[in-house]
């Protein structure tokens, strides 16, 4: 695999986590042009995993760190990953829950995670469940 980016930030700065998400997708849109729902994707799941990271993760303090990294499994497909320093949480519960469609019943919790899940190729955490990897792949040109 071949490392296409990588970088720390600390804090939970909103403008240090747009700067992070802006280079993030620049990375990916020079690997290989998205098309529109594809950049669309991409974004959402970059929000969705460092937003996490930043806030469940990290319970938002400005001295936690977190640290992402972009790998390229072929010409059409990444991993990503996020890993904060948080003390991680319990993803197998997560992964079983499945809400109801009602949104008047929908718990806030995991939310980010399913529409994540959903937008990808796999997601996996470490033991910890303090670092996602997802892979997610694009429509060959």
């Amino acid at each position: 695999m071949k490392l296409l980016f990588k970088k720390q930030i600390t804090g939970s700065n909103p403008l240090i986590v747009r700067k992070l998400i802006n280079e993030m997708m620049n990375c990916i849109n020079e690997w290989n042009p998205l098309d529109e729902d594809e950049y669309f994707e991409y974004r959402l799941i970059l929000n969705e995993l460092i937003s996490n990271g930043i806030l469940h993760g990290n319970k938002g303090l400005c001295n936690k760190k977190v640290n992402v990294a972009i790998e390229e499994v072929n010409s059409t497909t990444l991993d990503i990953f996020i890993k904060d320093e948080g003390q991680g949480f319990d993803y197998k519960k997560l992964c079983q829950y499945r809400p109801e469609c009602d949104n008047l019943n929908m718990s806030e919790g995991g939310r980010g995670l399913m529409l994540v899940n959903a937008l990808c190729s796999k997601i996996q955490f470490n033991e910890n469940g303090n670092q996602v990897k997802i892979t997610k792949s694009i429509c060959p040109k």
